[in-house]
């Protein structure tokens, strides 16, 4: 009789909590992935992996059930080893792209089926950050979802005269499901520093489905170094993350760039980077969103078309550019919805209790190229104006930098009873002065407000912000 599933007792896994059961269930997957068949955890099992620097690769359906999982941080051999590696048999390839721009809608990579096409320009560098942070910027890059005829999606970002590098991967991947588990990370005890560890889930491949799971995190200290995410995606199409519980982590500091000032260092549970079409729905995490003691579960790079679904997150943040996003049926915390990219944004039926709706991104430029919707959200602001952003126009961040060129607010109640006298504004007040005369890197203002729907518990209608002669030709429509 053919078999079904293996299972990770059958490589020798104790499944008691204290033996090191890590070699059995790398050898159980290896196994799995040659005879294509799935695996199956033993519910009740406790499975303790300690600090190897081996992966487990997933390449099969995993059911992890109601088993138990320690994954043992304190003594790591290599902090950038992930515990579960999802891949792909498909690996990336040389192709020949002398040029590419904005609005393209396609591109010849001379094969047939539907490929990843990374490419890059590292002769002009972009997200040169700002701040106590700052760096020098990355390459120019996109990443692109081209098929059979052609055609690209969903859009390029950036104009590429020159096309340094690119190269592309197949996604045709047979669809994966890893699911169930209950996950515990006791924290590493390292110095606070920028040493950020990769232990859980790495998702390298597409079409894949990752739910029914739990993490939990015990151990930490007052001091510890970050991690990536539990789970983090790479390069990658076509990812849901579903009915799960995540756990946020503490907020460390560690010095920044300028001497004497630290700066809060942040860990995650999910991080998404250079992925299409990355799903979250009916994920929450363990702690109060509003606690300010943990840092954001949730971050993202490089992504296109993002979206959460009935999640509750102390944050969504897409650090260096997102194009698209979509946030509906979702409570949001202390850090808000935090934006920098492109394309169209919809914040819908969700609530926000957070310093703004919405925050552009100061140490990116507080940019956004495309439009923001709001509809049918409540608000419960730590901050007097509806979105917030920062831009001095005095430093080059490797691209324009500007508002959404449209907001339109379709329902919006605003719990603004504690805010005393204190006025609301549709725009902020930027803490940054801009440069008088000429400007360094000039800043685009918003164009224009649609706004229906608007209601405050003070009954006070915003008006456009602090500082009005900040915004000379916006226009502002209300259709109620």
């Amino acid at each position: 009789m053919e078999k079904k599933f293996l299972t990770y007792e059958e490589f020798g896994a104790a499944g008691d909590g204290v033996r090191d059961d890590f070699d059995a269930i790398i050898a159980c997957h290896e196994a799995a992935n040659r005879e294509n068949i799935p695996v199956k955890a033993k519910d009740g099992a406790v499975y303790y992996i300690g600090g190897s620097k081996e992966s487990a690769i997933i390449k099969t359906d995993v059911d992890f059930g109601g088993a138990k999982f320690i994954i043992d941080d304190r003594n790591v051999e290599q902090i950038t080893s992930y515990v579960f590696s999802i891949e792909s048999d498909h690996g990336f390839e040389p192709v020949e792209i002398s040029s590419l721009g904005i609005g393209q809608k396609t591109l010849d990579v001379g094969k047939n089926g539907n490929y990843l096409v990374r490419v890059y320009n590292d002769e002009h560098p972009v997200f040169i950050r700002k701040g106590l942070n700052m760096n020098n910027g990355i390459a120019t890059q996109d990443i692109l979802l081209v098929d059979s005829d052609g055609n690209i999606y969903p859009s390029v970002n950036f104009d590429y005269p020159v096309v340094t590098r690119s190269d592309m991967k197949c996604v045709d991947d047979a669809p994966i499901t890893v699911s169930g588990g209950i996950f515990t990370t006791i924290a590493n005890q390292q110095e606070s520093f920028y040493r950020y560890h990769q232990r859980g889930f790495h998702i390298t491949r597409s079409h894949v489905t990752l739910c029914n799971y739990q993490h939990y995190v015990e151990g930490e200290l007052d001091h510890g170094a970050p991690y990536h995410g539990f789970v983090r995606s790479d390069f990658a199409t076509d990812l849901t993350v579903k009915d799960a519980i995540i756990t946020p982590r503490f907020i460390y500091w560690t010095p920044s760039k300028i001497p004497g000032k630290p700066v809060p260092m942040g860990s995650y549970d999910l991080s998404f980077w250079s992925s299409i079409d990355v799903r979250c729905i009916n994920v929450k995490q363990t702690i109060d969103i509003t606690n300010n003691k943990y840092w954001g579960v949730y971050t993202s790079n490089f992504c296109k078309n993002l979206s959460l679904d009935n999640c509750v997150f102390s944050r969504f943040d897409a650090h260096q550019g997102v194009t698209n996003a979509s946030i509906k049926n979702c409570k949001l915390g202390h850090q808000g919805v935090q934006l920098i990219g492109f394309g169209k944004a919809v914040i819908e039926n969700t609530e926000i209790f957070s310093g703004a709706v919405f925050s552009l991104r100061g140490d990116y430029g507080s940019t956004w190229t495309g439009t923001v919707d709001i509809k049918n959200c409540v608000w419960n602001p730590r901050g007097s104006s509806i979105f917030s952003a920062t831009n001095a126009e005095d430093h080059d961040f490797g691209y324009f930098c500007c508002e959404p060129e449209a907001i339109t607010i379709d329902g919006l109640h605003i719990n603004d009873g504690a805010m005393g006298e204190k006025p609301l504004y549709l725009a902020p007040k930027f803490s940054n002065e801009p440069v008088e005369g000429e400007k360094a890197a000039p800043y685009g203002r918003v164009k224009e407000y649609s706004i229906k729907g608007l209601t405050t518990e003070r009954g006070v209608k915003p008006t456009i912000c602090e500082r009005p002669e900040l915004y000379p030709d916006t226009k502002v429509i209300w259709r109620d």
